[in-house]
């Protein structure tokens, strides 16, 4: 068979990679690293000799690979490089390259990347044909061109950087709030009788959307499923487009296409990580609807610029809020700038009911159309007017939430005060950069998010040796494979991205963790800039 997948090329450009594979069945058959017995004897054959990458030729022919170079990676891998280690893909990727020669499988993933960054130092015709004489050296003894390694080194970095020493992180990235109010609130629940629809669903609507300054809340069981009633209630579907910034969670861009339309992403300002409103003139065609801002890590966008950019083209400003809870832009609370905002309520939020999402208007008309939406389209009982889904928050969590938007404010200040703390402590530390406050907004600060220098996956690693949990929030939507085939480049995304490190920002944070985290993390960031 003729085996197609996305890989990235020069400066991460995604192509489509050809290679021939003979294999049996496998229950697991989306896996890349395929397990040495699933793989024919014809198979074998043709890995040992490599005629399984002759149709790469093709990709050569088309621009998109050369004979000699770094052989091409995964997308998704290309995110956990260091900018040093981005250096790799300032080539044409080949069919056979330096570390193929030397013995690529006996080679760490960090060894490999180094031989292709020794090619790209001293590239020259005389290397690359050297390259070729010693790759046909290689097919006949094997050497080099035996696979791919059993076990993808990237794909298990995120389960290593959670385990330390046999056990989870004693300090986690975040920690919810919850006590014996919530307990007695879901008790009061279960006892009443009414599980869905009742009067607790009622209620939080009505109290989150004043606490926001907004007329209508509608809870739904899932920020994500929020997002795509919103789109609905637009009347936003197959053949149109919406703006989103790739900097965010998965969910904002799949939305989109879940509606049936098509998600088109925008670049982002470098200090506050949100959409920038300078790149909307040229994205919008024919087909733009709307733009869905997101409130990074709990801070708003430019919201003034970003309705002044939507009203001169005739669009409708969405609010992916999920983060930003309590977050005001010039004073004022965010979710009532655009004419409809989502907010999440999953467990790294500052404010949890497990899962969960609400949407905020002020538009009467869209409100209903919503709860319609959400409830099998029924307007009164077995009357359905229209096309709706099951997406009901069950009366526990909304009681929970009831119980989290009153800890809110002192959540809240706890996190700011954490906040300012280490940014304080962390501005003293070269190399890192703390995260950016727009003065005219406050931030919820649902995630704290750092920029450092040197090697970012050493710093993740001697953080996670300290038992202290960091993650890279987010890896770019644009980068994943599900959209890799659009071949949108966004460089200032793509190098923030390469340097963010998001490290533990909850407010029960004691003054002791605190500290120990600012340590940790200045300890760990002047080792990875430390002359090796």
């Amino acid at each position: 068979m003729l085996f197609r997948q996305v890989r990235a090329g020069r400066d991460g450009a995604p192509f489509v990679l050809l290679k021939l594979r003979t294999m049996r069945r496998s229950r697991d058959v989306a896996t890349p690293y395929p397990e040495h017995d699933s793989v024919t004897r014809v198979g074998r054959i043709l890995r040992r000799t490599s005629i399984d990458e002759l149709p790469q030729l093709i990709n050569v022919a088309c621009g998109d690979m050369s004979l000699v170079g770094p052989r091409p990676t995964l997308p998704y891998q290309v995110w956990h490089y260091d900018p040093r280690q981005r250096g790799r893909l300032s080539a044409l990727p080949g069919l056979t390259g330096l570390a193929q020669v030397r013995g690529r499988n006996r080679m760490s993933w960090p060894e490999r990347i180094e031989w292709d960054l020794r090619y790209i130092k001293n590239q020259s015709l005389r290397l690359d044909l050297a390259v070729l004489a010693y790759t046909v050296k290689a097919v006949l003894t094997g050497d080099g061109v035996g696979g791919h390694p059993r076990r993808d080194p990237i794909a298990g970095l995120e389960e290593r950087r959670c385990a330390v020493s046999g056990h989870a992180a004693r300090i986690r990235l975040a920690k919810p709030d919850m006590g014996e109010e919530e307990v007695q609130a879901v008790r009061e629940v279960l006892t009443s009788g009414t599980l869905t629809g009742g009067e607790q669903n009622a209620a939080f609507e009505r109290e989150f959307a004043a606490r926001h300054g907004a007329a209508h809340g509608i809870t739904f069981a899932s920020g994500t499923v929020a997002l795509s009633a919103m789109l609905l209630a637009e009347g936003i579907g197959p053949g149109d487009e919406v703006i989103v910034p790739s900097m965010t969670f998965i969910s904002t861009a799949t939305s989109v296409c879940h509606v049936g339309a098509t998600p088109v992403f925008a670049d982002i300002d470098d200090r506050s990580f949100n959409i920038d409103p300078s790149e909307i003139p040229r994205l919008v065609t024919r087909r733009t609807r709307a733009v869905m801002a997101v409130h990074y890590a709990g801070q708003p966008g430019e919201l003034d610029h970003l309705l002044k950019a939507c009203a001169d083209h005739g669009l409708v400003l969405l609010e992916d809020a999920a983060q930003a809870a309590g977050a005001t832009y010039r004073g004022v609370p965010v979710g009532t700038f655009g004419k409809l905002a989502m907010f999440s309520f999953t467990p790294t939020k500052n404010i949890t009911t497990g899962e969960g999402g609400i949407v905020l208007t002020g538009d009467a008309e869209i409100a209903d159309k919503l709860r319609l939406l959400r409830n099998h389209g029924q307007r009164q009982r077995y009357e359905h007017v229209t096309i709706g889904y099951n997406w009901r928050l069950t009366e526990m969590q909304a009681a929970i939430g009831r119980v989290q938007l009153r800890k809110l404010d002192a959540i809240l200040e706890r996190k700011r005060a954490n906040a300012g703390w280490m940014s304080r402590r962390l501005a003293k530390v070269p190399g890192v950069a703390p995260p950016y406050a727009v003065p005219h907004a406050t931030s919820t600060h649902m995630l704290y998010t750092c920029l450092v220098d040197g090697d970012r996956g050493a710093v993740l690693h001697d953080l996670a040796d300290h038992g202290i949990e960091a993650r890279i929030y987010f890896p770019p939507a644009h980068a994943q494979p599900v959209f890799a085939r659009a071949g949108a480049r966004l460089p200032v995304t793509e190098a923030v991205a390469a340097r963010m490190v998001s490290i533990p920002m909850h407010a029960q944070l004691t003054r002791a963790e605190l500290a120990e985290i600012a340590d940790a993390t200045a300890r760990a960031v002047r080792a990875a800039l430390a002359p090796r």
